[in-house]
């Protein structure tokens, strides 16, 4: 009868270790945003207001659209990663695509105003559109 070779006993060792290490990562592994198959959308209305201290408010287009471009919409994760940031228009309001997951959706905390709708975690699923519309106060009085 042989004896194994003290090389043979260690490999086999190794390979249990390594079969063991294999199970306890796959079965501890959560899903995370991005973990399931196609895509889904988030989109809704943005309203900002106001945008005059006094009404009836005459601004122009381009001053409108820039109140809408300073207060982008960010999709992070809910560790606070970020995985989009969307600027929402006065005409289409926003859309952003998005892979299958949790995500908080706000908007950079600044100054006055802001807005009661966020932070708002919403679930995204494959082929599905997630309607999330948001009003933004400016605190303009």
């Amino acid at each position: 009868m042989q004896k194994p070779s003290l090389e043979r006993a260690v490999f086999i060792v190794l390979l249990i270790a390594i079969a063991i290490v294999v199970v306890i990562v796959l079965s501890t592994t959560t899903a995370a945003p991005g973990s399931g198959t196609g895509t889904g959308t988030l989109s809704g209305n943005v309203t900002i207001g106001p945008l005059c201290p006094v009404e009836p408010c005459s601004i122009s287009h381009e001053k409108i659209v820039a109140a809408y471009a300073a207060r982008p919409i960010m999709i992070t994760t809910e560790g606070g990663t970020i995985m989009g940031t969307v600027i929402p228009d006065p005409d289409t309001s926003y859309s952003i695509t998005l892979i299958p997951g949790t995500y908080v959706v706000d908007i950079p905390h600044q100054g006055i105003g802001g807005s009661g709708d966020l932070p708002k975690t919403v679930t995204i699923r494959a082929g599905e559109t997630i309607q999330l519309d948001i009003s933004i106060d400016t605190g303009i009085r």
